[in-house]
Order: C-alpha cells, then sequence, then structure tokens
C-alpha cells in the first residue's frame, strides 16, 4: 500500500509529487494522459521561489515563457492606464501552459515517479486507509490522498461540496502573429458591457484573445460560429485597436475554445486521510493573475502536510488550511473591489452581480 497517492497531475499535483520525491518518499501518481490546452497564461513572479525550490525555474525559457513588460488596462474609466500595482512588483511571465507542464512532468519521469494512468471516481475513507476506486475497474488503498483534480475535485462531497461563487467562463483562440510583427509582451485587460476581455503573447510567436462573460451572458451560437465575435469586437477600444495593429482577426480562427473560470471554494482542505491543494481545494477568477502561483504553494504545503501527518505531526496540516483559507478571503476580498471599481456599466447585469465592494483598481 502506498503511503501517497496524487489524485491530479496538473500544477499543483506535480508540485506535490516534486516535493515528497525530493524528500525521499515515493508517492504513486493517478491522473490519465494529459490533455491541456496550448493557452497562454500570466504566472505571476510569486511564483519564482516555489519554482525555485522544486528546481524548476530553468523551465522558463523562450519555448515555454516570454518576461511580461507590464499589464495595461481599460477599466473603470476609458482611459488605457497601466496598472500601478503592477509597475511596482516584478513582472512575472507569459507561459505556454502546455509546454511548460510537460517540462515539470518529464522532471518526474526522470526522478522515478510512479504513475496509473487512468482517473479516480470514488473514494471512501476507513480509520487506516482510503480506498480509491479507479475508472479502469481497479482500486488502490493508500495511508493519504492528496486530491489534486482541479474543478473536478472528486474527493468533494455534500458535507465537503466546491461551492461555485458565480458563472464566469473563458471563451479564447491563439492566434498567430506573421513572423515580421513585433509585439510588446505586455498584458491589456478592458471591461465591456458583459464582462472583460484579456489578450497577451505567448512564446513562439502567438497572441492569446480571450473574452470573460457570464455562462448566461454568452452569445446564442458563439460556441460553433466565432464570426460572432466581431460584435463583441465592436464593443471594445484597446482591444480591437491592439488586435489591428498585429494585423489579427479572431473572427476568423476557426473553432473558438470554451473553459471554466469561476471561483469555487471549499470550506476544508483537511478531512481525516484527504489533503486538498490547487483548483480542487478554491478555484480563482483570473482576474487576479495568481491561480498558477497558488496551484504550486498549495501543492507543497499539501505534500508537506502529509509528511508531517505520517511522523504523527498535524501541526503542518492545520497550518496549510488555515493559511489557505485567509488567503482566499484576502483575494476575494480583493476580487469584488476590482469588479466594483468599474462603474460604467452598473445597469448591465454582469456588473450587478459583481458590484458590492468599495473601489480598487484592476
Amino acid at each position: 500500500m502506498p503511503d501517497v497517492v496524487i489524485l491530479g497531475a496538473g500544477m499543483a499535483g506535480m508540485a506535490c509529487a516534486r516535493t515528497l520525491l525530493q524528500r525521499g518518499l515515493r508517492p504513486l501518481l493517478v491522473a490519465p494522459e494529459p490533455d491541456v490546452a496550448s493557452r497562454g497564461e500570466t504566472l505571476s513572479f510569486r511564483a519564482s521561489p516555489y519554482l525555485e525550490r522544486l528546481g524548476w525555474l530553468d523551465l522558463l525559457d523562450a519555448e515555454t515563457a516570454t518576461p511580461c513588460q507590464g499589464r495595461y488596462s481599460l477599466w473603470g474609466s476609458a482611459a488605457l492606464r497601466r496598472d500601478a500595482s503592477h509597475q511596482d512588483e516584478q513582472p512575472g511571465w507569459h507561459i505556454d501552459r502546455r509546454r511548460l507542464e510537460a517540462r515539470m512532468a518529464d522532471t518526474l519521469d526522470t526522478a522515478g515517479i510512479a504513475r496509473r494512468r487512468t482517473e479516480a471516481r470514488q473514494l471512501s475513507q476507513e480509520p487506516s486507509e482510503v480506498t480509491i476506486a479507479l475508472a479502469d475497474g481497479g482500486s488502490i488503498d493508500a495511508a493519504y490522498v492528496i486530491d489534486c483534480t482541479g474543478r473536478a475535485a472528486v474527493t468533494a462531497g455534500p458535507d465537503t461540496p466546491l461551492r461555485r461563487l458565480d458563472r464566469l467562463v473563458g471563451c479564447y483562440c491563439v492566434l498567430t502573429l506573421d513572423d515580421d510583427v513585433d509585439a510588446v509582451a505586455a498584458t491589456l485587460v478592458e471591461a465591456v458591457a458583459d464582462g472583460w476581455w484579456y489578450m497577451t503573447v505567448m512564446p513562439g510567436g502567438r497572441s492569446l484573445l480571450c473574452y470573460f462573460t457570464d455562462s448566461d451572458l454568452l452569445p446564442p451560437g458563439l460556441r460553433k460560429d466565432p464570426g460572432l465575435l466581431g460584435p463583441l469586437l465592436s464593443q471594445t477600444q484597446a482591444i480591437a485597436a491592439r488586435l489591428d495593429s498585429l494585423g489579427l482577426d479572431p473572427t476568423a480562427s476557426g473553432a473558438l475554445i470554451f473553459a471554466p473560470a469561476s471561483t469555487a471554494t471549499q470550506v476544508r482542505l483537511i478531512e481525516h486521510r484527504i489533503i486538498r491543494a490547487g483548483d480542487a481545494a478554491s478555484a480563482l477568477d483570473p482576474l487576479g493573475a495568481n491561480g498558477l502561483a497558488t496551484a504550486l504553494w498549495s501543492g507543497i504545503q499539501a505534500a508537506e502536510s502529509v509528511i508531517g501527518l505520517l511522523a504523527g505531526n498535524d501541526s503542518q496540516a492545520k497550518d496549510y488550511e488555515r493559511r489557505f483559507l485567509e488567503g482566499i478571503a484576502s483575494f476575494l476580498t480583493t476580487q469584488r473591489a476590482m469588479y466594483a471599481s468599474e462603474r460604467r456599466f452598473s445597469d448591465a447585469s454582469f456588473w450587478q452581480r459583481r458590484s458590492h465592494a468599495a473601489p480598487a483598481r484592476a
């Protein structure tokens, strides 16, 4: 029986596995073959110490990451401005998540990680072990299970539901830049009546364009017809201008990709012999651009918690749960303030649902 089984092989799961390997344990990583979309995301500079600890900082190279040159927003007023908080911080990176996670997985395989390519379907806890029923018909007993299954949160149940706080969804496409285009590696965020836009560059001469709105506010037919982006883009100023300057036409990009982006939170991270990390613990609205750093941190902390529990010491686990939940509470306060600072669309449903806090800058 393995001491530790990790469910899920995203950033949180791999950070957890890497930490346990570094500490001399031999965890079993249970996850299906990776199916990560090649999309651009922002990796905050706050991830640096976690990547360094895991020996992964060198994985950020020209193939996986582009240093960010700031964030600009058209939010709360019609004036484009550079985000003041980003001017004071280190810039972070625009990453290709699929490429970066593939590199991380290679390091685990080199270290001899034990894998089982399937999914967990159901868990049952006994006083001394957890039994995991698998999609391939098998089962595994483990002393402790770390749930890193993302928004699926396979260990969530009636007593520990993953509570969804909104219906945010992202609709995105990846656009290829012409060879002679020299795009500034900056993030652009723009608020519109029914949501907000995010645009950034990606490694390999590409650009990501994403429209965030609530699932019930998506225009009918958009999932099948990218041409319907045209009327949505006509509502933007900075996004439309940047697309035009780069010679990009997202309405001719082919199929759009949709991904859940809502905020969903757990009230408990430690449940007897189950520990939660990453999006299985809390999934965050991408407006804060800190989800990946949180995933890495929580993966490390979940691993350290299990190491303590195996030694009969639960202080690390209690401290991890407390710090994580305090951090989520702080994030939610900041998120509400950021949305409340946009008052130009006070009659629109999207903003009315998020207008319950003091102003803050996006």
